[in-house]
């Protein structure tokens, strides 16, 4: 009987703890960007500043190619595993072909999924 009752506490207590985590909604704006951009980035090796400018620089690539700017980029990364020690290094190439056009934007909004360490970033479209 006593193993019962344990087991029984023991799933009572997990349980328990288990509906406390939850994790936070996104904004909308996520789904449905309108006439704007979404851009998001992981974490970043250099920190939360590049890890934003990385997400902005994406949604403005996504907003300019609705402009007729083509973006292509190609990066490459080189990993070596000497004795249980990790080199990587890496080289990205960002081409773009403009066709007389200008799209400018601003940031509307930024998102820090916390539980992800992930920034979300919207960019709109600025009037001329």
């Amino acid at each position: 009987m006593r193993p019962f009752l344990l087991i029984l506490l023991c799933t009572s207590l997990l349980s328990a703890c288990g509906g406390h985590n939850k994790k936070p909604d996104s904004p909308d704006w996520i789904d449905n960007p309108g006439d704007g951009a979404v851009g998001s980035s992981a974490m970043h090796v250099k920190g939360r500043y590049y890890q934003e400018e990385l997400a902005i620089a994406r949604a403005r690539e996504r907003l300019a190619a609705r402009y007729g700017v083509e973006i292509s980029s190609i990066q490459t990364i080189h990993e070596k595993v000497v004795n249980d020690r990790v080199y990587v290094t890496s080289d990205k190439q960002v081409l773009q072909e403009v066709n007389n056009k200008t799209v400018k934007a601003h940031v509307r909004a930024m998102w820090h999924d916390k539980a992800r360490d992930e920034i979300w970033v919207w960019v709109y479209p600025v009037a001329e």
